[in-house]
């Protein structure tokens, strides 16, 4: 078997997080670590994360020299605007650095405006659901484009917005750790509200520049699938998976918050607020229905299914990001960026497999006529992964705590060769590790 050839203008890279990697900040998440360190697996914190902040030039030089031609990072809000409408001068100059940085390397950068985290200011005020939440959002992503200049061309407003609803205002198990319903609810509607104004500040910048703009959000495509022949099950999966699934991409295409989160009330800017689709894929569940589970709208994720399973418990099931791939592009007919996508493993058995299958499972994606521009690996070092702390190892690079030592697996070495060739071997082959 030879090896498969992905188009040669095609993005290769990796994704980051600004709180994941960064240290230092102060936001909403680093002050639910340490008043909540019994909700983070190792009762860690990411105040000093992978100390990129600091490092970000030689992390990026080391990308670069492993043949990427991408890289996806987020701006941290709290930095940019520590306190309501005063911005920092510094903090912009340093990610309009970052971005400069991507360019001088050769790496398309991607950027992402809100990435999990709140401002304190803005977050003691509810947050999302705060009524000037879009307004204050769109002022940030205009300060933003105004440093960055024409340095950005590829934007992504918020990261995995349904996530960040579920998971701070109906699973608790983020900040502010609700349990909600209708909070859950109007998070939601707030965060659509702020993609749109966002979206329309991005693009009046780049109008008042004479440059382009390609804005999304990230969108997390993790299907709930029925047991076959079971009608109840069926029933079960419908409403949570829409609501997981689509609803934010359907409003955002309709312009308007449809039921049953919103009563289908128009939102300025909302309507075609995606000129292409970032997708987060990282598995599929199969569910049945279970009366317990009221939280997921009774829905239950198998536990006893037989595809093989990362660190994390995920199935590993590269299907699923063709079938992903495949339904995103018959629905919305919008460029995919596929924003996310790695595997928790922690000896990097998996991982150098993992990637090989999943990128043959967009080469055939691309074949039957999908427009998919580029492939972001979820994520090149090991960093804080939320409620996970540092549990959970998705990382080219291993990372020392203690020395902050960036040691490359041998998954890195594949990964670049696949992004130096657009090549994608048949199998996965033993790589000497970078030096």
């Amino acid at each position: 078997m030879t090896s498969r050839r992905l188009p040669g203008d095609f993005l290769l890279g990796c994704a980051t997080a600004a709180h994941q990697v960064e240290g230092g900040t102060d936001n909403d998440w680093s002050r639910w670590a340490r008043d909540h360190p019994e909700k983070i697996a190792d009762n860690s914190d990411a105040q000093t994360a992978c100390d990129h902040y600091r490092r970000y030039r030689d992390d990026l030089a080391v990308l670069a020299a492993l043949h990427q031609n991408a890289h996806r990072f987020s701006v941290e809000w709290s930095r940019v605007e520590p306190q309501p409408g005063c911005f920092d001068r510094g903090a912009l100059q340093h990610y309009a650095d970052v971005v400069r940085t991507c360019r001088g390397l050769g790496m398309e950068p991607v950027v992402t405006l809100h990435h999990f985290t709140f401002p304190p200011w803005l977050a003691s005020r509810g947050g999302a659901a705060h009524p000037d939440a879009p307004r204050l959002f769109a002022r940030y992503a205009s300060a933003c484009a105004g440093a960055f200049g024409s340095g950005v061309e590829w934007w992504i407003t918020l990261n995995e917005p349904v996530v960040l609803a579920y998971m701070g205002h109906l699973a608790g198990r983020w900040p502010p750790g609700g349990r909600s319903v209708p909070r859950t609810l109007a998070t939601l509607r707030g965060l659509a509200r702020m993609h749109a104004a966002g979206y329309r500040a991005l693009h009046d910048a780049a109008m008042r520049r004479g440059g382009v703009a390609r804005v999304s959000v990230a969108h997390h495509e993790r299907r709930l699938v029925p047991r076959r022949g079971h009608a109840a099950d069926r029933v079960a999966a419908a409403l949570p998976d829409f609501l997981f699934n689509r609803w934010f991409l359907r409003s955002c295409v309709t312009g308007r918050l449809l039921p049953p989160v919103g009563t289908g009330a128009p939102v300025p800017g909302l309507r075609a607020s995606l000129d292409y689709l970032g997708l987060n894929y990282y598995c599929e569940d199969i569910v049945r229905f279970d009366a317990a589970s009221s939280a997921t709208l009774f829905a239950k994720p198998l536990s006893d299914t037989d595809a093989p399973r990362s660190t994390f418990g995920w199935p590993i099931d590269p299907g699923g990001l063709r079938r992903a791939i495949d339904a995103l592009w018959r629905e919305f007919r919008l460029p995919i960026l596929i924003s996310e996508n790695g595997v928790a493993d922690n000896d990097d058995d998996l991982r150098p497999q993992f990637i090989v299958d999943h990128l043959s499972a967009v080469i055939d994606a691309i074949n039957d006529g999908a427009d998919v521009r580029g492939y972001l690996y979820w994520t090149a070092w090991d960093n804080f992964e939320w409620a996970e702390g540092y549990t959970q190892r998705f990382g080219l690079f291993s990372v020392d705590p203690h020395t902050q030592q960036r040691t490359a697996r041998a998954s890195a070495a594949l990964y670049a060769g696949i992004c130096a060739t657009k090549a994608v071997p048949p199998a996965a082959r033993a790589t000497a590790r970078p030096g």
